[in-house]
């Protein structure tokens, strides 16, 4: 004899195995996203995230079959706050490069590096050199050598594309 269980009913079920009862509220919504899908939010009840939902994920492959959990996540509502969209650090500096050029207080890549190294060395209450070469193999991993070649080659390029002809020509001497 089998009992039948409601999609709620598993839901907080397998929710309540994997958080703390209090911090699931109520129930926010149950809908079929897909055929044999079912969709299950209950209120977050985390002092951090306000207007987040408990989304648990239950699927059905046969009618026959009983429903099953297939993931449960922390999901943001349209009211939740958000973090900011991500910008790689690499396109803020080149951003910032952009604009050092601009205001004509450098006029490569090489002089605004420089001048962003002497803001972080007077913010910074070490020397750069601590931070870089006396940690260097202590803990960290280096990327593989394909990944440090093709990043040499890319600086190359990019210093090559900035410097002016005349800076450039190293076949003179």
């Amino acid at each position: 004899m089998s009992l039948k269980v409601s999609p709620q009913e598993l839901a907080l079920a397998a929710l309540l195995e994997t958080t703390d009862s209090a911090l699931v509220g109520e129930l926010v919504s149950e809908q079929e996203t897909e055929k044999n899908v079912i969709e299950v939010r209950f209120e977050a009840k985390l002092p951090a995230y306000p207007h987040w939902h408990w989304c648990v994920t239950l699927t059905q492959i046969d009618k026959r079959k009983p429903l099953q959990v297939a993931e449960i996540n922390l999901l943001a509502s349209e009211n939740a706050l958000l973090a900011p969209k991500w910008v790689p650090w690499a396109e803020r500096l080149a951003e910032f490069r952009k604009q050092l050029r601009a205001e004509g207080k450098a006029s490569s890549d090489a002089e605004a590096d420089a001048l962003i190294e002497g803001m972080r060395s007077a913010f910074s209450d070490h020397d750069p050199a601590d931070s870089t070469e006396e940690n260097t193999g202590h803990g960290s991993v280096k990327p593989p050598l394909k990944t440090r070649v093709r990043q040499r080659r890319v600086k190359r390029n990019q210093d090559e594309q900035n410097d002016s002809p005349e800076q450039s020509s190293d076949q003179d001497s």
